[in-house]
Protein backbone atom coordinates (compact mmCIF):
# COMPACT_ATOMS: atom_id res chain seq x y z
CA UNK A 1 0.00 0.00 0.00
CA UNK A 2 1.10 3.52 -0.67
CA UNK A 3 2.53 5.24 2.40
CA UNK A 4 0.63 8.32 3.47
CA UNK A 5 2.24 11.68 4.10
CA UNK A 6 1.98 13.26 7.51
CA UNK A 7 1.29 16.85 8.35
CA UNK A 8 4.57 18.73 8.48
CA UNK A 9 5.54 21.14 11.21
CA UNK A 10 5.45 24.83 10.49
CA UNK A 11 8.33 25.61 8.13
CA UNK A 12 11.11 27.86 9.41
CA UNK A 13 11.32 31.40 8.16
CA UNK A 14 14.07 31.83 5.57
CA UNK A 15 15.77 35.12 4.86
CA UNK A 16 17.18 35.98 1.44
CA UNK A 17 20.43 37.95 0.88
CA UNK A 18 20.30 41.72 1.33
CA UNK A 19 20.11 43.88 -1.83
CA UNK A 20 22.82 46.47 -1.92
CA UNK A 21 21.65 48.68 -4.74
CA UNK A 22 19.15 51.24 -3.50
CA UNK A 23 17.39 51.54 -6.84
CA UNK A 24 16.64 47.83 -6.84
CA UNK A 25 15.31 48.11 -3.30
CA UNK A 26 12.92 50.86 -4.35
CA UNK A 27 11.71 48.86 -7.34
CA UNK A 28 11.12 45.78 -5.19
CA UNK A 29 9.20 47.79 -2.61
CA UNK A 30 7.01 49.39 -5.25
CA UNK A 31 6.26 46.06 -6.92
CA UNK A 32 5.43 44.35 -3.62
CA UNK A 33 3.25 47.25 -2.51
CA UNK A 34 1.36 47.18 -5.78
CA UNK A 35 0.90 43.43 -5.53
CA UNK A 36 -0.60 43.60 -2.07
CA UNK A 37 -2.72 46.59 -2.99
CA UNK A 38 -4.25 44.58 -5.81
CA UNK A 39 -4.82 41.59 -3.55
CA UNK A 40 -6.00 43.40 -0.44
CA UNK A 41 -9.72 43.35 -1.11
CA UNK A 42 -9.71 39.73 -2.25
CA UNK A 43 -7.57 38.62 0.66
CA UNK A 44 -9.73 40.29 3.27
CA UNK A 45 -12.87 38.93 1.65
CA UNK A 46 -11.42 35.41 1.58
CA UNK A 47 -10.30 35.67 5.22
CA UNK A 48 -13.83 36.64 6.20
CA UNK A 49 -15.09 33.41 4.60
CA UNK A 50 -13.20 31.25 7.09
CA UNK A 51 -15.67 29.77 9.61
CA UNK A 52 -18.57 31.13 7.55
CA UNK A 53 -21.47 28.77 6.79
CA UNK A 54 -20.97 26.84 3.58
CA UNK A 55 -22.74 28.67 0.72
CA UNK A 56 -25.79 26.85 -0.61
CA UNK A 57 -24.30 26.30 -4.08
CA UNK A 58 -21.15 24.74 -2.63
CA UNK A 59 -23.07 22.57 -0.18
CA UNK A 60 -25.38 21.30 -2.91
CA UNK A 61 -22.45 20.54 -5.21
CA UNK A 62 -20.44 18.53 -2.66
CA UNK A 63 -23.36 16.63 -1.13
CA UNK A 64 -25.00 15.59 -4.40
CA UNK A 65 -22.23 14.73 -6.86
CA UNK A 66 -23.92 12.92 -9.77
CA UNK A 67 -23.49 9.15 -9.78
CA UNK A 68 -22.53 9.41 -13.44
CA UNK A 69 -19.51 11.56 -12.54
CA UNK A 70 -18.47 9.29 -9.68
CA UNK A 71 -18.79 6.21 -11.89
CA UNK A 72 -16.81 7.85 -14.69
CA UNK A 73 -13.93 8.55 -12.29
CA UNK A 74 -14.04 5.15 -10.60
CA UNK A 75 -10.88 4.62 -8.56
CA UNK A 76 -7.40 5.59 -9.72
CA UNK A 77 -4.68 4.17 -7.48
CA UNK A 78 -2.10 6.35 -9.23
CA UNK A 79 -3.86 9.42 -7.80
CA UNK A 80 -5.38 8.14 -4.55
CA UNK A 81 -3.80 5.67 -2.14
CA UNK A 82 -5.64 2.67 -0.74
CA UNK A 83 -6.92 2.18 2.81
CA UNK A 84 -5.46 -0.26 5.31
CA UNK A 85 -7.67 -3.23 6.12
CA UNK A 86 -7.76 -4.01 9.84
CA UNK A 87 -7.77 -7.56 11.20
CA UNK A 88 -8.64 -8.64 14.71
CA UNK A 89 -10.05 -5.28 15.75
CA UNK A 90 -13.36 -5.15 17.62
CA UNK A 91 -16.19 -3.51 15.72
CA UNK A 92 -16.35 0.26 16.21
CA UNK A 93 -19.97 1.30 16.71
CA UNK A 94 -22.02 4.20 18.03
CA UNK A 95 -25.78 4.39 18.54
CA UNK A 96 -26.12 0.85 17.25
CA UNK A 97 -24.53 1.68 13.88
CA UNK A 98 -21.03 1.31 12.42
CA UNK A 99 -18.95 4.31 13.49
CA UNK A 100 -16.70 6.38 11.26
CA UNK A 101 -14.24 8.10 13.60
CA UNK A 102 -12.35 11.07 12.17
CA UNK A 103 -9.56 12.78 14.10
CA UNK A 104 -7.95 15.79 12.43
CA UNK A 105 -7.30 19.49 12.85
CA UNK A 106 -8.27 22.68 11.07
CA UNK A 107 -4.61 23.63 10.48
CA UNK A 108 -3.79 20.32 8.78
CA UNK A 109 -3.52 20.52 4.96
CA UNK A 110 -3.86 16.75 4.57
CA UNK A 111 -7.06 16.79 6.61
CA UNK A 112 -8.20 19.65 4.38
CA UNK A 113 -7.82 17.51 1.28
CA UNK A 114 -9.37 14.42 2.88
CA UNK A 115 -12.53 16.17 4.07
CA UNK A 116 -13.70 16.80 0.50
CA UNK A 117 -13.92 13.10 -0.38
CA UNK A 118 -15.24 12.16 3.05
CA UNK A 119 -18.12 14.63 2.79
CA UNK A 120 -19.01 13.49 -0.73
CA UNK A 121 -19.10 9.84 0.41
CA UNK A 122 -20.92 10.34 3.72
CA UNK A 123 -23.56 12.39 1.90
CA UNK A 124 -24.53 9.21 0.01
CA UNK A 125 -25.52 7.64 3.35
CA UNK A 126 -26.91 10.61 5.28
CA UNK A 127 -27.14 14.37 5.67
CA UNK A 128 -24.76 17.04 6.96
CA UNK A 129 -25.81 20.28 8.59
CA UNK A 130 -23.92 23.26 10.01
CA UNK A 131 -20.76 22.73 7.95
CA UNK A 132 -18.48 25.77 7.81
CA UNK A 133 -15.75 26.90 5.44
CA UNK A 134 -12.13 26.53 6.53
CA UNK A 135 -8.60 26.84 5.21
CA UNK A 136 -5.56 24.99 6.48
CA UNK A 137 -2.82 26.92 8.27
CA UNK A 138 -1.17 29.78 6.42
CA UNK A 139 2.22 28.70 7.84
CA UNK A 140 2.18 24.96 7.13
CA UNK A 141 2.95 23.17 3.86
CA UNK A 142 0.20 23.49 1.23
CA UNK A 143 -0.79 26.69 3.00
CA UNK A 144 -4.40 27.87 3.01
CA UNK A 145 -5.82 24.76 1.36
CA UNK A 146 -9.59 25.36 0.94
CA UNK A 147 -11.71 22.92 2.91
CA UNK A 148 -14.38 22.69 5.61
CA UNK A 149 -14.36 22.13 9.35
CA UNK A 150 -16.32 19.41 11.08
CA UNK A 151 -16.27 21.39 14.33
CA UNK A 152 -19.87 22.15 15.27
CA UNK A 153 -21.28 20.17 12.35
CA UNK A 154 -23.99 17.52 12.58
CA UNK A 155 -24.51 14.34 10.58
CA UNK A 156 -27.60 12.15 10.53
CA UNK A 157 -27.86 8.75 8.87
CA UNK A 158 -29.86 5.56 9.34
CA UNK A 159 -26.77 3.58 8.32
CA UNK A 160 -23.66 5.15 9.88
CA UNK A 161 -22.56 7.20 12.88
CA UNK A 162 -19.98 9.85 12.05
CA UNK A 163 -17.86 11.08 14.96
CA UNK A 164 -15.52 13.97 14.05
CA UNK A 165 -12.85 15.40 16.35
CA UNK A 166 -10.99 18.54 15.25
CA UNK A 167 -8.19 18.79 17.81
CA UNK A 168 -6.82 22.25 16.93
CA UNK A 169 -7.80 25.40 15.06
CA UNK A 170 -6.02 26.64 11.94
CA UNK A 171 -3.83 28.75 14.25
CA UNK A 172 -2.84 25.75 16.40
CA UNK A 173 -5.11 26.52 19.37
CA UNK A 174 -6.71 23.61 21.23
CA UNK A 175 -10.23 22.91 19.99
CA UNK A 176 -11.58 19.42 20.79
CA UNK A 177 -10.05 16.62 22.83
CA UNK A 178 -10.50 12.94 21.92
CA UNK A 179 -12.22 10.81 24.53
CA UNK A 180 -10.14 8.27 26.41
CA UNK A 181 -11.41 5.51 24.09
CA UNK A 182 -10.66 7.57 20.97
CA UNK A 183 -7.18 8.39 22.23
CA UNK A 184 -6.57 4.70 22.91
CA UNK A 185 -7.47 3.85 19.30
CA UNK A 186 -5.21 6.63 18.04
CA UNK A 187 -2.31 5.41 20.16
CA UNK A 188 -2.79 1.78 19.16
CA UNK A 189 -3.44 2.15 15.42
CA UNK A 190 -1.70 5.39 14.41
CA UNK A 191 1.66 3.61 14.50
CA UNK A 192 3.61 1.02 12.48
CA UNK A 193 2.66 -1.01 10.47
CA UNK A 194 -0.04 1.49 9.49
CA UNK A 195 2.45 4.36 9.21
CA UNK A 196 5.95 4.05 7.70
CA UNK A 197 7.89 4.39 10.97
CA UNK A 198 7.57 5.52 14.58
CA UNK A 199 8.42 9.09 13.59
CA UNK A 200 4.97 9.19 11.96
CA UNK A 201 3.10 8.05 15.08
CA UNK A 202 0.06 10.23 15.66
CA UNK A 203 -0.29 11.33 12.03
CA UNK A 204 -3.52 13.02 10.98
CA UNK A 205 -6.04 12.72 9.54
CA UNK A 206 -6.84 9.47 11.30
CA UNK A 207 -10.05 7.78 10.13
CA UNK A 208 -11.18 4.48 11.64
CA UNK A 209 -14.07 2.99 9.68
CA UNK A 210 -15.96 0.59 11.93
CA UNK A 211 -12.79 -1.13 13.10
CA UNK A 212 -12.44 -2.65 9.60
CA UNK A 213 -10.62 -0.01 7.55
CA UNK A 214 -8.07 2.64 8.44
CA UNK A 215 -7.14 5.82 6.60
CA UNK A 216 -4.13 7.75 7.92
CA UNK A 217 -2.62 10.84 6.35
CA UNK A 218 -3.16 12.21 2.87
CA UNK A 219 -4.82 10.03 0.24
CA UNK A 220 -3.84 12.51 -2.48
CA UNK A 221 -1.67 15.59 -2.67
CA UNK A 222 -3.33 18.82 -1.48
CA UNK A 223 -1.46 20.65 -4.26
CA UNK A 224 -4.34 19.64 -6.55
CA UNK A 225 -6.48 22.19 -4.70
CA UNK A 226 -3.88 24.97 -4.66
CA UNK A 227 -5.18 28.35 -5.78
CA UNK A 228 -8.75 27.13 -6.28
CA UNK A 229 -11.85 28.50 -4.57
CA UNK A 230 -14.43 26.37 -2.79
CA UNK A 231 -16.86 27.12 -5.61
CA UNK A 232 -14.42 26.04 -8.31
CA UNK A 233 -13.53 22.78 -6.58
CA UNK A 234 -17.16 21.96 -5.77
CA UNK A 235 -18.34 22.64 -9.32
CA UNK A 236 -15.50 20.56 -10.80
CA UNK A 237 -16.63 17.39 -9.01
CA UNK A 238 -19.25 16.73 -11.69
CA UNK A 239 -16.61 16.89 -14.44
CA UNK A 240 -14.45 13.73 -14.48
CA UNK A 241 -11.86 15.42 -16.69
CA UNK A 242 -10.78 17.82 -13.92
CA UNK A 243 -7.95 17.06 -11.51
CA UNK A 244 -10.03 17.80 -8.39
CA UNK A 245 -12.69 15.33 -9.55
CA UNK A 246 -10.13 12.68 -10.38
CA UNK A 247 -8.78 12.88 -6.81
CA UNK A 248 -11.83 13.74 -4.72
CA UNK A 249 -14.39 11.58 -6.55
CA UNK A 250 -11.93 8.68 -6.57
CA UNK A 251 -11.42 9.02 -2.82
CA UNK A 252 -15.18 9.36 -2.30
CA UNK A 253 -15.72 6.09 -4.15
CA UNK A 254 -13.14 4.38 -1.95
CA UNK A 255 -14.88 5.67 1.18
CA UNK A 256 -18.25 4.62 -0.25
CA UNK A 257 -17.05 1.07 -0.88
CA UNK A 258 -15.69 0.83 2.68
CA UNK A 259 -18.94 2.17 4.12
CA UNK A 260 -20.98 -0.32 2.06
CA UNK A 261 -18.93 -3.11 3.64
CA UNK A 262 -19.80 -1.75 7.09
CA UNK A 263 -23.53 -1.40 6.33
CA UNK A 264 -23.86 -4.78 4.61
CA UNK A 265 -24.51 -2.99 1.33
CA UNK A 266 -27.19 -0.57 2.47
CA UNK A 267 -28.58 1.51 0.93
CA UNK A 268 -28.90 -0.66 -2.14
CA UNK A 269 -29.20 2.33 -4.45
CA UNK A 270 -25.61 3.23 -3.55
CA UNK A 271 -23.96 -0.09 -2.82
CA UNK A 272 -25.24 -2.07 -5.82
CA UNK A 273 -23.57 0.38 -8.19
CA UNK A 274 -21.18 -1.87 -10.19
CA UNK A 275 -18.30 0.57 -9.68
CA UNK A 276 -18.77 0.46 -5.90
CA UNK A 277 -19.35 -3.30 -5.83
CA UNK A 278 -16.14 -3.92 -7.74
CA UNK A 279 -14.14 -1.54 -5.56
CA UNK A 280 -15.62 -3.10 -2.42
CA UNK A 281 -14.33 -6.50 -3.54
CA UNK A 282 -10.85 -5.03 -3.93
CA UNK A 283 -10.56 -3.42 -0.50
Amino acid sequence: MTARARTAQRPPTRRGPAIAVSVVVVVVIVVVAAFFALRSSGTSQDASSINAPVPADVETAITSVPRSALDAVGFDSSVVSTFHRLAGQPALTADGKPEVLYIGADYCPYCAAERWGLIVALSRFGTFSNLHLMRSSSTDVFANTPTFTFYGSHYTSPYLSFVPVEIETRTYQALQAPTRAEQALLTKLDAPPYVPSTQYDGSIPFIDMGGKFLDIGASYTPSILDGLSWQTIAASLRDPSTKPAQAIDSLANEFTAAFCTLTHNAPGAVCTDPVISHLESQL
